[in-house]
């Protein structure tokens, strides 16, 4: 690492700040982003991935899409990135539901599963997705003209703030408009599965129609998904930024210097000098970094509290004989558990591995089971993990029948996060679902922690920057940050 001064800084990378790094190199400002080696996990003759939300959105969905068609990919460069057709299935006792964008396949599908309730779920359907694009307009407008300089912060005495629309008032909540469909209790199941696994919200019945309708637009639109790599998305960005000849670095923050207002400087493990640098971007848990800060914690914690991280993901690991498994079972999957869908594993994701995979021998398939479980109220994680796994296992037998027999290899993480399991898969706690301070249906965006935080050059936009919008309310941090850094360049060289 040669230069010892950067404007831009990314620190713990998500796709936000991945983003956002893109379109300020873009800009023409040196960036460097710390992305400390991480080695591949390891389980016998399996090899697994930490489990995610596959990615979804890239057709039709309606932020993440704008946002990297604002970056210019071409299509050549999504080849870590495929679609499925079905993408996506919701499974429960009594329905295999296949999730299809084009809706002449979508109804035909929920008219032969739910031959009561078909016109009143797709009316939800249809109309959530309506709802949701005049909102996305709204935002991404409200995007472009966020890098305006006004009058008080050409003075030097306001810094440039974010004014997010909202949805009008008399717009119902996603369980309001549900539960007035006239739908029977299977069916609200049905969408409430559909939608709780994907949301990064603890309150989802709580979000305004037109947010969860773009839920709904982005999971129709198929997922994306190759095993193969660690994180399509965040494989794709890397590679964008390498491209722009962005320096990214393995090595680990240990410091930041500043004052109460501005971070100046990093030190990374093993350097003998600081890094200068203008703005640091963090993609990861603000709280992460409170250790390191300058200045007293108190201006952080007030901010945190705004948004506290509420349910972590919890994920088993399965090798299975491939002739065991239905043939018609899609890659992945949405298992709700109709009897209790309250319980841990009421709406589980499943992610199988493609046929002649690396990730299994021949005629077998690796699976990655995960639900989203909550932090004690101290904050730790439960004590009862090894139960919930069980739980996961018993709620998978009857989709797959005699499962015990064929399972060839069996991974239930214990809460220990050594890293010298011998697995490779030591659990992973970071948030993964937030409870806000301020209902989601008063402020669907703002009710997150948004791009600004207290030293006025450090902004999030990682999960919890905009949660209720999930992998868009990332891609909106990103474009923010970009608008908003070269809104303050502008001022300090006026």
């Amino acid at each position: 690492m040669a230069p010892r001064s950067y404007d831009v800084a990314v620190v713990d990378p998500s796709p936000g700040a991945l983003i956002a790094a893109t379109l300020l190199a873009k800009a023409g400002l040196s960036v460097l982003v710390l992305n400390p080696k991480r080695s591949a996990p390891q389980a016998g003759a399996y090899r697994f991935i930490q489990h995610r939300p596959p990615l979804i959105g890239f057709g039709h969905g309606p932020l993440l899409n704008r946002c990297l068609k604002k970056l210019k990919f071409h299509p050549h460069e999504f080849q870590a990135v495929r679609k499925d057709n079905p993408g996506l299935q919701v499974i429960s006792r009594r329905h295999r539901t296949d999730i299809h964008h084009d809706p002449e396949l979508m109804q035909a599908e929920l008219a032969r599963e739910f031959p009561r309730d078909a016109a009143s779920l797709w009316q939800v359907i249809s109309r959530s997705q309506h709802s949701a694009q005049p909102f996305a307009d709204a935002l991404d407008s409200a995007v472009e003209g966020a890098g305006q300089v006004g009058l008080l912060q050409s003075l030097g005495l306001q810094r440039p703030r974010w004014n997010p629309p909202l949805p009008p008032e008399d717009i119902p909540t996603w369980a309001e408009f549900v539960h007035s469909a006239n739908l029977s209790d299977e069916a609200q199941i049905f969408l409430s599965g559909l939608l709780r696994p994907f949301c990064a919200l603890d309150v989802v019945e709580d979000l305004p129609l037109p947010v969860a309708g773009m839920h709904l637009q982005a999971l129709m639109d198929g997922m994306y998904v190759d095993p193969n790599e660690e994180h399509p998305l965040l494989t794709l960005l890397l590679r964008r930024v390498k491209a722009m000849r962005v320096e990214v670095a393995d090595e680990v923050l240990v410091a930041i210097d500043g004052n109460r207002r501005q971070l100046t400087a990093l030190h990374l493990e093993g350097a003998s000098e600081p890094i200068s640098v203008n703005f640091v971007i963090t993609g990861g848990d603000p709280e992460d970094l409170l250790h390191m800060l300058p200045g007293k914690p108190r201006p952080y914690q007030r901010a945190l509290s705004r948004l506290a991280p509420s349910h972590f993901r919890y994920s088993v690991f399965l090798g299975i004989e491939e002739r065991v498994l239905p043939l018609d079972l899609a890659e992945n999957a949405v298992l709700i558990n109709d009897q209790e869908p309250s319980a841990p594993e009421g709406a589980m994701l499943l992610t199988l591995s493609p046929e002649g995979s690396a990730l299994a021998p021949a005629g077998h398939r690796s699976i990655t089971l995960s639900t989203l479980l909550p932090y004690t109220e101290d904050g730790d994680l439960p004590g009862d993990l090894d139960k919930v796994g069980a739980a996961m296992i018993e709620q998978l037998k009857w989709l797959m029948p005699y499962l015990e027999r064929h399972i060839e290899l069996l991974v239930i993480p214990e809460t220990s996060t050594d890293q010298h399991d011998p697995t490779g898969l030591s659990l992973d706690p970071r948030p993964a679902a937030y409870t806000p301070a301020i209902p989601p249906a008063d402020d669907p965006v703002a009710a997150g922690l948004g791009v600004a935080l207290p030293h006025r050059n450090l902004f999030c936009a990682g999960p919890a920057a905009y949660p209720a919008l999930g992998l868009g309310g990332q891609s909106i941090a990103g474009r923010l940050i970009e608008r908003l850094s070269m809104a303050a360049i502008k001022k300090s060289n006026d």
